[in-house]
C-alpha cells in the first residue's frame, strides 16, 4: 500500500474541471504505471477527511487533482493527524484550480501529459510548512501553511471569494476580479501590531499582511518574492498605510518581484510571528479563509515531502 497513490479528485476545483477531465488523467497515470486508488470530494473539508483516511489505510503518496484550496485541505488532513510522522508523506498536484500558485513555485506543468511524467519520475524534497493559530467562530483554530497566507486587505479579498463560493458559485479568474475590486473599494488599513521571533517589529496602520513558504499568489503575483521553501524561515511582507492610487501605481512590482522597492513595504524573515489587529483582521492562508486574527504562526521546517520540477 505504501507504493499506492491516493488520487484526491477536488471535485469543484476549476469550476468542474478536476472532476470532468478524471478520464483523461487516468488514462495517462495508469500509462506511466503509477499505481492508485481514487476518491472524489463531495464537500468542503472532505478532502482532508479523504487523506487522514488514506494514512490510516497505509498510504503514504497522495496526489491533489485541483487547486491551492484543494492541496491546502489535504495538507491540513496531513498535518492534523498524528499516526504517521508527516516527513514520512509525500504530496504531488495535477493543478487544475484557478491560481495553481504552489505548482508555479515547484515549476509543475499544466499539462496532463507533463505533469503525469514529472510524478512518474519522482523528483520529491522536504518543504517546510507553518502552522497557524487562529480564531475561528470565537475559538482557536489551527491550520497549516504550505504557500503564502495574509491579513488585512490580503484576507479580505479571500473572504469575499469564500463567501462567492460557499454560495455554490464555481471559482474563476472572473469572480476572483470580483472580489478583489470589492475589497480594494471597501477596504482601510487599520491598526496592527507584529512581533517577530519575540521582538517588535512594527506596530501602526498596515493595509496589507503577506507571510510566506512560497513566494506566488493571486495567480503569479509575488508578496514574498524572496521567500524560499526550505530555509526554515517565514518571509513577511507589510504594506504600510498608502494611498489607494499609489496601490494601483504599483501593482506592477507584485508581478516582477519588486515591491520590496515600495517606500510603505516593510519586510523580514522570522521562525515565528504574533500578529494582532485592531479591528480585527480577517485571515487567510493558502486562499482559504480561516478566521480572524490574533494570529501565530510557527514553521515547521522540512515537514512534508512534495514532488518537485525544480
Amino acid at each position: 500500500m505504501a507504493d499506492t497513490w491516493k488520487v484526491i479528485v477536488s471535485s469543484m476545483s476549476g469550476g468542474g474541471k478536476a472532476s470532468s477531465e478524471w478520464p483523461e488523467i487516468a488514462e495517462r497515470l495508469e500509462a506511466r504505471g503509477i499505481a492508485y486508488s481514487v476518491s472524489f470530494t463531495k464537500y468542503r473539508f472532505h478532502a482532508l477527511e479523504i487523506a487522514k483516511d488514506a494514512l490510516k489505510e497505509g498510504i503514504r503518496h497522495i496526489i491533489v487533482i485541483g487547486g491551492d484550496g484543494a492541496l491546502h485541505e489535504v495538507l491540513s488532513g496531513v498535518m492534523s493527524q498524528s499516526q504517521v510522522p508527516s516527513n514520512q508523506v509525500t504530496l504531488a498536484i495535477i493543478p487544475v484550480g484557478s491560481g495553481n500558485d504552489w505548482a508555479r513555485l515547484h515549476e509543475i506543468p499544466k499539462g496532463y501529459d507533463d505533469v503525469t511524467d514529472v510524478i512518474a519520475r519522482g523528483k520529491s524534497v522536504m518543504q517546510d510548512v507553518a502552522k497557524v493559530e487562529s480564531v475561528m467562530d470565537g475559538a482557536p483554530f489551527v491550520s497549516y501553511m504550505v504557500n503564502i497566507g495574509g491579513l488585512g486587505f490580503d484576507a479580505q479579498v479571500c473572504h469575499n471569494f469564500d463567501l462567492e463560493k460557499k454560495e455554490g458559485k464555481a471559482t474563476s479568474d472572473a469572480l476572483y476580479l470580483k472580489c478583489l475590486l470589492k475589497g480594494f473599494m471597501g477596504y482601510d488599513a487599520r491598526k496592527f501590531r507584529i512581533v517577530t521571533d519575540g521582538n517588535l517589529f512594527y506596530e501602526g496602520d498596515v493595509f496589507s499582511v503577506a507571510m510566506g513558504i512560497g513566494k506566488y499568489s493571486g495567480g503569479g503575483m509575488m508578496q514574498t518574492p524572496d521567500a524560499i521553501f526550505d530555509d526554515g524561515l517565514i518571509d513577511l511582507t507589510v504594506i504600510k498605510d498608502i494611498p489607494k492610487s499609489k496601490i494601483l501605481r504599483k501593482i506592477p512590482t507584485l508581478f516582477t518581484g519588486k515591491i520590496h522597492e515600495v517606500k510603505e513595504v516593510i519586510q523580514t524573515r522570522a521562525r515565528v510571528l504574533e500578529i494582532s489587529a485592531d479591528p480585527e483582521s480577517f485571515v487567510e492562508v493558502d486562499g482559504e479563509a480561516v478566521g480572524f486574527s490574533p494570529i501565530r504562526v510557527e514553521v515547521l521546517p522540512a515537514a512534508i515531502r512534495v514532488i518537485t520540477n525544480l
